[in-house]
């Protein structure tokens, strides 16, 4: 179900994203399958949401009812997919294009998922992360464990329903009409829906990569940021890129602690969310990651001694 939108406590979902990392190593693995779908079954997810007031009606106790209704992804045959995120960070990357659509969020179950699949029959399934390591849930595989009372399975229940818990379950005609291991099926249907989001996201990636998103206004935020952590010496910055997603990179030149690195890392993605749409990668200075970026770029952010700034 989904729940009314309002300040909430950090949307996070660790086991499923690992879930998903390790289900992608092989899509027709079936122990890997199950794992990404009970963690699929049991997460929150973030949608962003339009939110509509329908002034000309009112309920009987005389309040204005309102209308949602969630962003939809078509990918480069026109398919459309519903996009799921399973954190903030992953959410920040979707406000291409909708920077000036008034979007809130909601907080949504697999439930509430499978009722908006359901109601939209011209939904090809859920995307989730569609703008990170993504990973999609076909229609029917949706429907399917919907309508089997949300159990795991692995086959619309056209014909026949089986769960994963089943040590060695059966084999039928395949229910989008191939005879063959219902695994291999699903894991082509997968592959393709994320080949074809991917063509979608490369036109839309080659028109953003000649801005450069270290602005000058961003930069100021990273600083006036930076200055409230006495743990921070100098920080460099650059965009970079992995898996045909964009993000920057920042290293920091600290003693601080992984968990302390961590904390300051959520205080700068905060203090700068309104400067820029990419995601933050947090390393420190001295790490393998950052040697070319500390060999090549001037910090941009350097502690002054006696700590005057």
């Amino acid at each position: 179900m989904a729940e009314p939108i309002r300040k909430m406590d950090p949307v996070t979902n660790p086991v499923l994203v690992d879930a998903m990392a390790t289900f992608k190593l092989d899509l027709t693995n079936r122990e890997h399958e199950k794992a990404f779908l009970e963690a699929a079954l049991e997460a929150k997810y973030l949608l962003p949401a339009k939110i509509e007031q329908l002034k000309d009606q009112t309920t009987p106790d005389g309040q204005v009812p309102t209308r949602m209704a969630f962003s939809v992804l078509t990918n480069a045959n026109g398919d459309k997919f519903m996009p799921a995120f399973t954190d903030e960070i992953e959410l920040k990357k979707n406000r291409k294009g909708l920077e000036n659509e008034p979007l809130q969020i909601a907080v949504v179950d697999f439930r509430a998922l499978y009722s908006f699949i359901k109601q939209s029959e011209e939904i090809k399934g859920i995307v989730i992360n569609p703008f990170g390591s993504a990973l999609c849930l076909v229609r029917q595989q949706v429907i399917a464990i919907g309508e089997n009372g949300f159990k795991i399975v692995v086959a619309p229940p056209k014909q026949q329903v089986f769960d994963l818990t089943t040590p060695e379950p059966p084999k039928p005609a395949n229910v989008l009409g191939a005879p063959e291991d219902d695994s291999k099926v699903r894991a082509d249907m997968i592959r393709q829906a994320m080949a074809d989001m991917e063509a979608a996201k490369d036109t839309d990636d080659e028109q953003e990569d000649t801005a450069d998103p270290l602005t000058d206004e961003l930069i100021g935020a990273m600083k006036t940021s930076l200055k409230k952590q006495k743990a921070v010496k100098k920080a460099y910055a650059k965009a970079d890129k992995e898996n045909g997603e964009r993000y920057l990179l920042i290293a920091l030149e600290t003693d601080a602690s992984d968990a302390e690195l961590e904390d300051i890392g959520n205080s700068l993605r905060e203090d700068c969310a309104d400067y820029t749409d990419l995601a933050f990668d947090f390393v420190k200075a001295d790490s393998i990651r950052a040697k070319d970026l500390v060999a090549e770029e001037k910090p941009f952010y350097e502690k002054k001694r006696f700590g005057f700034f």
